[in-house]
């Protein structure tokens, strides 16, 4: 009876085993099962920039009329630039009554039409592809080749990424487009100065010829790229603050270090934004910092989380940055990824980065940096300033030269009325016009001081470094013209004076890198110089 037992318990086991592996088996078998295990690799390939490989995955599903393989069918051609074949595969009704399909739908719609007339510019050897919506940039392509270059140089060394081939960019000439290509919404775009946006596989860059004197274009691109790299690394599972911290880690990384990486330092704007309450927690900043209310409270969010980031990276093992992202990569949580990487949780790493704050001097920001509200008076420097621009474009520079005069002494406020706000003597704007004023009333010993020193100034500016180059050339000073002129390039390629080698002849512009040709599209441009508007 005992050993008879034995043997029906056993016998009971085996036959539960035989029908587990049956159902097992059943599942294995399921074609909509099986479907859905290639929907999930292909999205997650899609995600981390493997785009052959999900395409692979796509078409091992067999049905491609299932939802879940459309849906996916649908983001990889989105990814892949294919913006009418994703639009197409998109607008099945039971992919648009999704979310994520209508999302995507939306995306892919709005890509095909900003896309429908590019132009594009291929250098297979190096593995970039460009398309243009206006072919008035495609000056462009041998400098933005060269950023892409070194940066994704830059980005394989400090983080460890690999780059599938191509790296895909697209440049627009406003923020309607690039609204449309990416998904962000116009009006934040417009509220925090958004001029790029790296989603969906690759960088669309708003044209540096949208912005009134440019703007940091290289590193912008440099920045996107990190995104990226970042998405590609944690098959985009970093968090928001360590997306954007990165990024700006890494958007100057490609290069020699500049007179405005740290200027002002970020922890200094982080305590004035502490001090206007503009400060957001690390994990409160929502979907994206270009959604954020205000550019003010934007670039409160840009300095906690580049200084928030910087001080991981300084205070950890010189691997930290590449192990969290490895981690979050395997599916460890943040808390677990950055234990791994730095020893701490992010509650104990938040606390040690505001001690640390806590413990940094108080260094107040310059009033021209603009975090707050306006001086009294703003309104009333800028007219003048506007009508010293005006009186130089018609040859009256001793006019333009006392207008300025009354903006550097503004006069005594009348009973009940505000004082006017002198103008500020480290706004590189500011000392552009006068030094031009100066050199056209035959002055120029007086205006070279103006251009010369870096430090004594806020920002860039393309102009005050493009003046700045051609002193220098009449000096035989060829050093400090050609680190000039890489500057102004890089703030605004399409000024005459700063892709032109100060306005010179065509023929003392070098060839090389791409030069002649932002020189000569500025020329054929032909807009209007300083004052002449």
């Amino acid at each position: 009876m005992k050993h008879e037992g034995k043997q029906g318990k056993q016998a009971k086991r085996l036959l539960a085993l035989a029908f587990v592996t049956v159902i097992a088996g059943s599942v294995r078998a399921d074609p909509g099962v099986a479907r859905a295990d290639h929907a999930a690799r292909a999205a997650e390939l899609t995600l981390g920039l493997d785009l052959d490989e999900a395409r692979k995955e796509i078409a091992a599903a067999g049905d491609a009329d299932d939802p879940a393989i459309a849906l996916e069918r649908g983001r990889l051609a989105l990814y892949e630039a294919d913006c009418d074949a994703a639009a197409l595969v998109l607008a099945r009704p039971e992919l648009a009554k999704t979310d994520e399909g209508a999302a995507l739908g939306d995306v892919a719609r709005g890509c095909a039409r900003v896309i429908a007339a590019t132009v594009v510019d291929k250098d297979d050897a190096r593995a970039v592809e460009v398309r243009y919506q206006d072919e008035g940039d495609r000056a462009l392509t041998p400098v933005l080749v060269d950023t892409v270059v070194k940066a994704r140089d830059a980005l394989t060394r400090d983080l460890g990424v690999s780059w599938p081939k191509p790296t895909r960019i697209v440049v627009v000439r406003d923020l309607l487009s690039l609204s449309a290509m990416t998904g962000l919404p116009y009006e934040s775009a417009q509220t925090t100065g958004t001029v790029a946006v790296a989603k969906w596989g690759r960088v669309t860059l708003l044209s540096p010829r949208a912005s009134h004197h440019g703007y940091a274009w290289r590193d912008t691109m440099t920045h996107e790229l990190t995104h990226l790299a970042v998405t590609r690394a944690t098959i985009d599972r970093a968090p928001l603050w360590l997306q954007e911290g990165v990024a700006k880690r890494q958007e100057i990384r490609w290069r020699d270090p500049g007179p405005f990486d740290d200027r002002p330092p970020v922890d200094a704007v982080v305590a004035r934004g502490m001090e206007l309450q503009l400060d957001v927690g690390l994990d409160k900043l929502g979907p994206s910092i270009a959604m954020l209310p205000s550019a003010d409270a934007a670039m409160v969010a840009f300095a906690e989380v580049t200084s928030f980031v910087r001080f991981f990276a300084q205070t950890s093992p010189p691997d930290a940055l590449p192990k969290l992202l490895s981690g979050l990569r395997n599916h460890k949580s943040v808390d677990e990824a950055l234990k791994d990487a730095g020893g701490a949780d992010m509650k104990q790493w938040d606390a040690k980065w505001r001690a640390y704050l806590a413990q940094r001097p108080k260094e107040p920001l310059p009033a021209s940096f603009g975090l707050g509200s306006e001086p009294a008076g703003v309104r009333d420097l800028r007219e003048r300033v506007r009508l010293a621009e005006l009186l130089y474009g018609r040859n009256h520079p001793a006019e333009a030269l006392r207008e300025l005069d009354r903006v550097a002494r503004p006069a005594t406020p009348t009973a009940g009325s505000a004082p006017s706000a002198p103008a500020s003597p480290d706004d590189p704007s500011l000392r552009y016009v006068r030094a031009k004023a100066l050199e056209a009333a035959g002055r120029t010993k007086e205006a070279e001081p103006l251009v010369a020193d870096p430090a004594e100034v806020i920002a860039s500016y393309g102009p005050w470094w493009a003046l700045r180059g051609r002193f220098a050339i009449v000096r035989n000073e060829l050093v400090v013209a050609d680190g000039s002129f890489f500057e102004s390039v890089a703030a605004d390629p399409f000024d005459i004076e700063s892709a032109c080698r100060g306005g010179a002849d065509p023929a003392v512009v070098p060839e090389e890198g791409g030069l002649r040709l932002l020189c000569d599209a500025a020329r054929a441009a032909g807009e209007p110089g300083l004052g002449q508007d």
